[in-house]
């Protein structure tokens, strides 16, 4: 599978709402998640468990979608929208793009660049 085909698979489960299913399948275990300069997740699991808590308090996914793509030598990029109803902070809406570097296959790095 090419790194293309391997992220277009990653968004597509992202935008169906699959986050923990897409990271355990393409995450690498020593991961980093980085939110502007910050680094917010170090490893697999630690990362799981933030998505876990920032959608928890969704009741509605009302919009998902990836706008644009590219990919380079062990690097991929991803803009997208993502939308929702949550119980405690109401309407949220995500512009972002996320940058992903890639190791043995998997990403061992994913940084996003959001305005929320």
């Amino acid at each position: 599978m090419t790194l293309k085909e391997k992220l277009d698979d990653l968004n597509n489960m992202i935008v169906k709402g699959e986050i923990l299913e897409s990271m355990d399948k393409y995450y690498h275990p020593d991961c980093v998640v980085m939110e502007k300069n910050d680094v917010v997740a170090t490893g697999l699991e630690q990362a799981k468990d933030r998505e876990s808590d920032l959608f928890q308090g969704v009741e509605a996914w009302l919009k998902s979608e990836i706008i644009a793509t590219a990919v380079g030598d062990d690097v991929t990029m991803t803009e997208g929208i993502m939308s929702t109803n949550n119980k405690d902070l109401g309407y949220k809406k995500f512009d972002r793009v996320a940058v992903q570097h890639w190791k043995d296959g998997k990403v061992i790095s994913d940084r996003f660049y959001a305005l929320y």
